[in-house]
């Protein structure tokens, strides 16, 4: 039969047109078509029955003018408010019903501060006109603090690969429940002291829920005072907790040893008993003991000898031991040349040497950690920073994803609608740097990794590195940054902003040096200067492992979903996390090489990854790589 939307002859029992620019569904009518074979007998016009019937066919009931085709959908869940214990699996059915005319292929994601523990299966469903077709969509939170208690919200998304602007959404919530898991331990476990010592309870909260715990410590036989609070409030992670343990010690005697044991009892669970040792010292020990009889016996026998001496006769003129006066000639031959020093032999004592004076500790040659924004800027206290002192930032929005925060404006943010500012440095003091944001207005409680160069060469963590100043002069896109004697194409560059309101990015590197642009691929407004950090991830730096560095890339269109981790086992909750945006990668592609990229920031961090994703309003569904750097 032909088309009705496009005219197309397709074979006869064709169910959909054969047109590949259709596509549309094929009504057949009662009666045979133009180029169908009749029943004997059967005459034009006519049915078999010998009923007459219009030469003309019947218009289909889905008739599509020629121009366009009809689309439709409808998404459905089977369970918007799922439950999930953590560790475990919620699963919701997500049915697409296709209302339209044309085969449909629509691929499926999930949104929401709820997405990062979701998975679609299949991802992509390919449904028929009037048909619809199912898949999948598993939340599967960790057993941990990565999987935090409470009520996350999610949106299933279906969009047509084929008819354009064709999506629809369908949101739900996400109940993950809680669960309670609590372990102590004393550090160090044996403290010795005389009256008072110092000890930390580390409590270590490996549930996904603050916990309310009450302390308390009791020792067998009475003799300590232990000091510690009476309760604390334990956010997941782990909490130190000071202990002051004093005594009564003896005078004199031998060190004891006294068990004690500190209870700490969580509002949810099973008490923990934490056993730890306090050795009181006495203030003399037992050396007095065992001095005393001998230095009673020594001046007793002095008494004696003192005694004896007054009695005997004076002794003649030569004997030993007497000291004649003279000069040099007078002296045995041993001592000439000698210090005039009194001998040992002669009844002196022996000069001692002055002690060399102990030269100081080399100061640090960096300094990383984490910092929080509030009221917009942030004050980092460094002791060894200088006006030479390079530093870099990374945003990292762990704390705001974790407490679900969210905005509705056109502010930068990830695909969680999560709020993101890419930072710089606005000024720094003696001891003191002050970080602000690029541009726009960033959300209260963003943290932030930084790092702090107090040399232009050395090593960080191991890592061999070269740090410096460049800048990007007004009306520029990019500069050379020539001179850097450890500068490879492999090398690991990190950059930060001190002053301008253009982030930036490594376009290429090279043997010498590298070419950084500004990240919109704008020229610059006003002139925007930054540091530069090129490490070389593979160098054979001396000391302890501290520190590691890589390229790695987002994946296009995984904002709001699953975002990718970087993996390494350095990484732990205070490790500072150092990203920048590399469009190296992209010199083949002038389109991609010449466009703005978006800014990248860490999502969340914890013990061996930290989860990567860029800024959302930018260019999402293009993935974006990054040079990286972690330092303990």
């Amino acid at each position: 039969m032909n088309c009705a939307s496009c005219g197309t002859s397709n074979p006869p029992g064709a169910r959909f047109c054969s047109n590949p620019g259709c596509g549309a569904y094929l009504s057949w009518s009662a009666g045979p078509q133009p180029g169908e074979p009749r029943q004997p007998g059967e005459q034009p016009g006519e049915q078999s029955s010998g009923r007459s019937r219009p030469e003309t066919r019947q218009p289909q009931t889905s008739f599509i003018p020629p121009s366009s085709g009809q689309v439709g959908m409808r998404l459905e869940l089977d369970l918007a408010e799922p439950s999930v214990e953590p560790g475990g699996q919620a699963q919701v059915r997500v049915t697409v019903f296709n209302t339209g005319t044309r085969v449909e292929r629509f691929a499926l994601a999930v949104t929401g501060t709820a997405a990062r523990w979701a998975t679609a299966d299949p991802g992509e469903l390919t449904v028929y006109p009037g048909a619809a077709a199912t898949a999948t969509v598993t939340f599967a939170p960790p057993r941990g603090p990565g999987g935090p208690a409470g009520v996350w919200d999610f949106a299933v998304q279906a969009a047509s690969e084929v008819s354009g602007g064709l999506r629809q959404s369908a949101p739900g919530t996400l109940s993950v429940a809680r669960f309670h898991a609590l372990t102590a331990a004393l550090s160090p476990v044996a403290a010795r002291g005389g009256s008072r010592t110092r000890q930390v309870l580390v409590l270590d909260n490996q549930g996904n829920a603050p916990e309310d715990v009450w302390l308390g410590a009791t020792d067998p036989e009475n003799e300590l005072r232990i000091t510690l609070p009476g309760g604390a409030r334990l956010a997941p992670g782990k909490t130190e907790v000071a202990v002051q343990v004093a005594a009564t010690p003896a005078t004199f005697g031998l060190p004891k040893r006294v068990p004690f044991t500190i209870t700490v009892t969580p509002s949810g669970g099973r008490a923990v008993a934490v056993d730890g040792t306090r050795i009181v010292a006495p203030r003399f020990g037992r050396w007095p003991l065992i001095v005393a009889p001998l230095v009673a016996a020594a001046l007793v026998g002095g008494a004696l000898a003192l005694t004896r001496s007054t009695t005997d006769p004076a002794a003649p003129a030569g004997a030993a031991g007497e000291v004649t006066p003279g000069g040099p000639e007078d002296e045995p031959a041993e001592a000439k040349g000698k210090d005039a020093s009194p001998s040992p032999s002669a009844g002196g004592t022996k000069a001692t040497p002055k002690p060399s004076p102990k030269k100081p500790p080399p100061a640090p040659s960096y300094f990383a950690g984490k910092g929080e924004l509030s009221g917009g800027a942030a004050d980092v206290s460094v002791t060894g920073l200088t006006s030479d002192s390079k530093i870099f930032l990374t945003p990292d929005l762990t704390a705001i994803t974790m407490s679900g925060t969210t905005v509705t404006d056109a502010r930068p943010r990830t695909g969680g609608n999560y709020p993101a500012a890419a930072l710089r440095v606005a000024g720094r003091e003696k001891k003191s740097f002050r970080v602000e944001a690029v541009s726009d207005s960033p959300p209260d409680g963003l943290r932030f990794s930084y790092l702090v160069l107090t040399r232009s060469k050395g090593t960080v963590g191991g890592l061999p590195y070269e740090a410096g100043s460049a800048r990007i002069g007004t009306g520029q896109q990019r500069v050379r940054v020539p001179g850097i004697e450890t500068a490879t194409p492999d090398s690991v560059i990190i950059l930060t902003v001190r002053e301008g309101g253009q982030a930036v990015r490594i376009d290429a590197k090279e043997d010498g040096g590298f070419i950084a642009s500004t990240l919109d691929a704008l020229p610059a407004a006003a002139e925007v200067s930054f540091d530069y950090l090129v490490v070389d991830p593979e160098g054979n730096g001396t000391g302890q492992r501290k520190a590691a560095a890589g390229l790695d890339r987002t994946e296009p269109g995984n904002v709001g979903t699953a975002a990718p981790r970087l993996e390494d086992d350095l990484i732990g909750e205070r490790s500072a996390v150092l990203l920048t945006p590399d469009a190296t990668s992209y010199r083949d592609d002038s389109g991609l090489y010449a466009t703005a990229l978006a800014d990248v920031c860490v999502l969340s961090q914890g013990d061996g990854f930290a989860e990567v994703e860029p800024f959302y309003i930018q260019r999402p569904f293009v993935k974006i790589p990054y040079d990286w750097l972690v330092v303990t």
